[in-house]
Formats: structure tokens, sequence, C-alpha cells
């Protein structure tokens, strides 16, 4: 899981933090962080595309406004049953330093506008902290996509115990960088290569023997 981008920021963060309010801080940095877009290939051949992603937000829905940051990918992967699927991985961290990231008892991907997915599996990931969210491609999926090509956006939810109030972040998907000016501002770098990325993958992908539906 690559984070450095935030990892970075966090500690630009610490030093900002001593020269404005903590919520003042937070309410700057709320937002997209960064979002990297991945090929991958095996033996030559496509096998999956994808999009990693760091992103702020103030939970104030289960803590009363201290901010969180998210960090994880979305992938598409061809997979032995459905021919396709995809996966979400993410860890959250609360406040502005913790380097110690818990995993979400249920996290989901949608459209700007659309409806979550069916609920997807629920593994452990490998990295310590982070939880990883399997299912099928559906309609919701696909509206997911159109967010994507459309709009260059994707919704990002969690939560942290069943039943709690969703934490929601909708990833600006231009932002492909976050850095500090000398005021202790977030400047947010800008442009649509992310999303250009990942739509002609998974175009290519789409293509492959191994991704058709079953």
């Amino acid at each position: 899981m690559r984070h450095t981008a935030l990892s970075a920021l966090i500690g630009l963060t610490s030093l900002s933090a001593t020269a404005q309010p903590v919520a003042q801080l937070a309410q700057s940095l709320e937002g997209t962080i960064y979002v990297i877009p991945h090929r991958e290939s095996a033996d030559g051949s496509l096998t999956a595309c994808g999009l990693e992603f760091g992103a702020f937000k103030r939970d104030f829905g289960t803590m009363k406004g201290s901010p969180v940051k998210l960090v994880g990918s979305f992938y598409l992967r061809p997979h032995s049953t459905t021919g396709l699927a995809y996966m979400l991985k993410v860890g959250a961290f609360d406040g502005f330093g913790s380097t110690k990231g818990f995993a979400p008892a249920n996290a989901f991907i949608r459209g700007p506008n659309g409806r979550a997915p069916k609920k997807a599996i629920r593994q452990e990931a490998e990295n310590k902290g982070f939880a990883l969210f399997v299912w099928a491609l559906d309609d919701e999926v696909i509206a997911a996509f159109a967010g994507i090509a459309e709009k260059k956006q994707l919704v990002v939810g969690f939560n942290r115990k069943p039943g709690q109030q969703d934490v929601i972040f909708n990833l600006d998907l231009t932002v492909i960088d976050t850095k500090m000016d000398s005021d202790g501002q977030p400047v947010r770098k800008r442009t649509n290569a992310a999303v250009d990325e990942f739509l002609a993958c998974s175009d290519d992908l789409m293509k492959t023997p191994s991704a058709k539906i079953k």
C-alpha cells in the first residue's frame, strides 16, 4: 500500500498545527490528498487495474468532528467465479499524526449519486490495520464507473462498528498530490491523468479472456 504522499503531509501538518488551530487545519485539509493509478501484469498479460488513494475527513457522526484519514485502493481483478470482481482495501487513521490504523467493520464504493453495491465479503488484508472487501460487479458498481468517467469522482464509505453511522469520503480523482504552502495551507495538484489511465486500463482488462463473466 503506497501512501508516501500522505505520510509526508502528516509531517507537515504536525508543524502547521502549531501555527493555527487544529480545527481550522482539519477543515482546510478535508478532502482528497492523492490518487495514484496502477496497472498490474503477470507474464506479459494484464491482471488488474486500480486506483490508490488517501483522504482526510472530519468525522462528526462518531468522533465529534475529529479528523480521520482514509488510505486505500480500489481494484478490478479477474475472479475464478465471477470472471471479474472489484476489490476495495481500506484502513482508517484517527487524528493527524497517527500511524496505527484500524480495519473498518464494513466499507463500500458507490457513484456520487448512486447506491452502494450489494454488501461485499470482508477479509483481513495483508497490511495490518486494513480490511479487504471483495464482490462481483453489479449495476451499482457499473454506476460507480460512470461517476469515475463522467464526474471523475468515487465515493468511499466505511463504519467503525456494525450498525454505526457511515463515514463518507467523496474522492476527487483529479487530485494526484497535495502539499502545504508557506502559510500552512494545502495546495492540491489536479490533472485528469489518473482517471484516464484507470479507464484505459479497465477497458483493456475487460477485453482479456479471464475477465469474461461466467
